[in-house]
């Protein structure tokens, strides 16, 4: 909802010690500024670098006004090339502030899933992530110059959280193996604070559920610190809603279900690792591979670019990577016709009077093929318009044979915003599931990709996804 531009009349206060005169105003339901006018000079504070506003400890003479923090968020570029961005927390100490301003912004107390008690032995059960490997690699900064300065100002010192710094694509799944997932067994509250993009919800997700959950099962709560590339679930659940990275969402939101998919493999399935260059098993369950999802599952142009973009030397390039990776499929170096997918797909849906049925597509030529949980890849790429966060609704969204120029028309279309799904050569519904069986002789048309971990199919394989079953972990939102 779009409210109407609201200025409050000139308040004197101070900041800094000094005397100023603040003036709040408000443009629309996402953004405001807080204007402090010194003697000398104006300076601004934008409400999306703004956390929240916090009064300072008491302790203070009765007749003197009670100092208040504004808990600030400031991101700069180093140059307009730098694809690394640098974060600082720049808390302004204010008497004062504007009514219409504190009540939008003054955190009355620290959120629950914040203050976790520790074991009896002293073992902490918050959790901060720092994976160093995601996006260009901002976490550590960002860890080091906000977070933990944030968290010392609402009284959590780092006594009171374990940080964990990943040293491989492994930290992750060894953090819930060896620690997360036990005690949530035994019935132990945790929070887990991930400083990284999809991946490391998605190693969480994939330990906790290739596993059976004890009586006593406690959820653990992450809350998501975006540092990742594309970033589907921070773009797609509000946590963007302004610049700091999550950390509004973090103290203003609240832990909700987080929804999840299954895709099963047929038995040779392996995930490529190191730039496609090695295999790994996949997990297994009932002679099938199984893998755990959050966001998508892929195959064709999207998995084939999540694959191909997921080098070092692309990766330098942030999300732009996908885009470039993109460019090469469409329109190959030797000229040739982008490759046009060949393979069976089944859609398992919901009749109107509430039966699953079977549909399979005629075509067997598909260009690009997701079935998604959430709206947004990106930030700009809503590829699903008609998702809702964390609404648990799988969608599919189907090219078939068409020209690269109309599968780059269709993308465009999503890249501002939708409109891609109503079209004649689009096919976008709510499923509950659906399968593919690979109809392909070269082992490069049958890569899948879940949730950026790409699977390769053996000639004449399958992967069937279905929605999840079990409630696994609380996301905060």
């Amino acid at each position: 909802m779009t409210v109407p531009s609201m200025t409050i009349p000139p308040c004197p206060g101070t900041a800094l010690g000094k005397d100023v005169t603040f003036q709040y105003k408000r443009d629309d339901d996402r953004d405001g500024t807080l204007i402090l006018r010194w003697d000398d000079r104006e300076d601004y504070i934008h409400d999306r670098e703004v956390v929240g506003v916090i009064y300072e400890p008491q302790g203070r003479r009765p007749d003197e006004v009670q100092p208040q923090l504004i808990l600030r968020i400031v991101t700069s570029q180093s140059s307009p090339e730098a694809t690394k961005l640098r974060f600082s927390f720049e808390p302004l100490p204010v008497t004062a502030l504007p009514l219409n301003y504190l009540n939008r912004h003054l955190l009355t107390k620290t959120p629950e899933h914040l203050f976790v008690p520790p074991n009896p032995d002293g073992a902490r059960n918050l959790h901060v992530v720092v994976s160093t490997r995601s996006g260009v690699g901002e976490a550590q900064q960002y860890y080091s110059d906000v977070l933990k300065e944030f968290l010392a100002a609402v009284d959590l010192s780092p006594e009171t959280y374990h940080v964990h710094i990943t040293e491989s694509d492994k930290s992750v799944t060894n953090l819930v193996q060896q620690i997360i997932r036990p005690r949530a067994n035994r019935g132990i509250a945790q929070t887990i604070l991930l400083l990284s993009g999809d991946g490391g919800l998605v190693d969480t997700v994939n330990v906790l559920l290739l596993s059976e959950q004890s009586d006593a099962y406690v959820k653990p709560t992450v809350g998501l610190i975006c540092m990742g590339t594309g970033n589907a679930m921070f773009n797609s659940t509000g946590l963007n809603q302004d610049a700091t990275r999550g950390l509004t969402s973090l103290f203003r939101g609240g832990p909700h279900n987080l929804p999840t998919f299954t895709a099963s493999f047929s038995p040779g399935a392996v995930f490529l690792t190191d730039e496609g260059r090695k295999t790994e098993p996949l997990p297994s369950e009932a002679g099938h591979g199984i893998v755990h999802g959050v966001v998508v599952c892929s195959w064709a142009l999207h998995a084939s670019l999540v694959a191909d973009s997921d080098t070092t030397e692309y990766r330098k390039y942030g999300a732009q990577r996908f885009q470039m990776a993109a460019k090469q499929l469409m329109a190959p170096e030797d000229g040739a016709a982008p490759h046009v997918y060949s393979g069976r797909i089944t859609l398992y849906k919901t009749d109107d009077q509430g039966e699953e049925h079977a549909e399979e597509i005629q075509d067997s030529n598909t260009s690009y093929i997701v079935a998604t949980l959430v709206s947004n890849f990106e930030e700009q790429l809503t590829i699903s318009p008609d998702s809702r966060p964390l609404d648990g609704q799988l969608r599919v969204l189907r090219f078939g044979d068409i020209s690269g120029a109309d599968v780059m028309r269709l993308i465009g279309m999503a890249l501002r915003g939708g409109g891609h799904e109503k079209d004649i050569m689009a096919e976008y519904a709510p499923i509950n599931g659906l399968k593919i069986e690979f109809d392909e002789a070269d082992a490069r048309w049958r890569r899948a990709c879940v949730d950026g971990k790409i699977i390769q199919v053996e000639e004449g394989g399958w992967v069937e996804v279905r929605k999840g079953k079990r409630d696994i972990v609380d996301l905060v939102a």
